[in-house]
């Protein structure tokens, strides 16, 4: 079997597969964005990387390879509008903002769940993500948060976007829930990620480390396929080696696949293109501790501010930044990266509105990263485009896992558990 990719996925795929099976990886070490980046005292992860595990088997394993070197984190997460902070979800927590604007926010809830108004929406399926909003929600919580927040975050308007991407990650709350939110009595703990966990030192590439350490054959770093003949059963490397195969596990991203397998029909190549994404540009700060706010990360929805969030990844974990220091990244969507002078300046204008820095002197440095097809766009084309590429690359014993290959919004653990399915099909 040879796997591409030694992100989570490619990596829990040879763990499954673990005899005869090779496993390449076109960066300098395995991780993929699982990867943390050390320097004076602090540890970056390539934005957040908290570790939301359900299946009883990843927890199982997660706490074998790394035996009490696990911290549990209660989150604090947090919403940024009209100049308040309040809780995470936003659904259940609008007690502290304006009057008017909780006034809104649950009549309009009401309105979509009982009144006249609501009765189309409420009688037939959403057709994409804006109604799905105006039907749970109410027409409040979408012109307040949940409207201008995606559009930040996916860069398309939310009539654009299908209602596929979001299972567990839309926390949908009772009329109970909306009414104690916004007097003030909500409960903790609203949402699939209440808690979570993440490696106690090193950060989050200490997993990835304890991880590859269980491969029967380690990762071969630096290479990469150039292509792959299907009738041939040949994947050419660009060490120049030609490797047979039986079938691919294949996590990269899955528009580059049809080219990189060739022979596809035009109905699959426009599939390919038609599949689009948004790119993260993303800022890690080193900065003085000024006693700031303690989130651990907080959604920016309004439109003046340019990043959509800022974690404290050293909030939720002290060991990550060195003693009387505190580490940021500040996440930003577009089509393409943003520049890094523009992207530093709009997190630190960010930082100084959240009270994390009180002046440009306290941040010891910044360094700009993106990452491309960060966020699966889950246009109306989405599905089906999506779907007709795995198919047709099945179809040539290509199997997709991971966040990129798979192409969809999903957590480490999915990218685990879609590895070892893989592999366990070939199996």
């Amino acid at each position: 079997m040879l796997v591409l990719g030694a992100g989570l996925a490619g990596i829990s795929a040879g763990l499954t597969l673990d005899r005869g099976y090779r496993l390449v990886e076109r960066g300098t070490r395995p991780g993929g964005l699982c990867r943390t980046r050390l320097r004076d005292g602090f540890a970056f992860d390539a934005t957040g990387h908290w570790l939301h595990l359900r299946d009883p088997g990843m927890r199982a394993l997660a706490e074998e390879l790394l035996p009490g070197g696990w911290v549990s984190v209660e989150r604090r997460a947090a919403i940024w509008s009209n100049g308040v902070f309040t809780p995470y979800p936003y659904q259940v927590h609008t007690h502290g903002l304006p009057p008017a604007v909780i006034a809104e926010n649950v009549l309009g809830f009401v309105a979509a769940r009982l009144g006249e108004e609501g009765r189309a929406l409420r009688e037939r399926e959403p057709r994409n993500f804006a109604e799905f909003v105006l039907r749970h929600l109410g027409p409040g919580f979408a012109r307040n948060f949940m409207f201008p927040y995606n559009e930040k975050l996916w860069t398309v308007p939310p009539e654009d976007l299908s209602t596929e991407w979001m299972g567990r990650f839309v926390p949908q709350p009772t009329l109970e829930q909306v009414v104690r939110g916004a007097l003030g009595l909500a409960e903790e703990g609203a949402g699939y990620n209440a808690s979570f966990l993440y490696p106690r030192e090193g950060g989050i590439e200490t997993f990835v480390r304890a991880l590859t350490a269980r491969l029967t054959r380690p990762a071969e770093c630096g290479v990469h396929p150039v292509s792959i003949d299907p009738g041939r059963k040949v994947a050419l490397l660009s060490t120049g080696e030609e490797v047979p195969f039986r079938a691919v596990i294949a996590t990269a991203p899955l528009p580059s696949l049809v080219e990189l397998v060739g022979g596809a029909p035009p109905s699959v190549r426009e599939a390919a293109r038609s599949l689009r994404a948004a790119t993260v540009t993303y800022v890690n700060v080193a900065a003085r501790d000024v006693g700031g706010p303690p989130w651990h990360w907080v959604y920016l929805p309004e439109p003046r501010l340019r990043p959509y969030r800022v974690g404290s990844a050293s909030a939720a974990v002290p060991s990550l930044a060195p003693p009387g220091c505190r580490s940021f990244y500040v996440e930003m969507s577009g089509a393409a990266p943003v520049p890094a002078a523009a992207a530093e300046a709009a997190a630190l204008t960010a930082l100084l509105e959240l009270g994390m820095v009180r002046s440009a002197a306290d941040v010891l440095f910044a360094e700009t990263h993106s990452i491309p097809h960060a966020y699966v766009i889950h246009d109306a084309r989405y599905g089906s485009a999506r779907e007709e590429v795995r198919t047709w690359l099945a179809g040539r014993d290509v199997l997709v896992a991971g966040r990129s290959g798979s192409w969809e919004y999903s957590s480490m653990e999915d990218a685990l558990l879609g590895g070892r399915e893989a592999a366990l099909r070939l199996r």
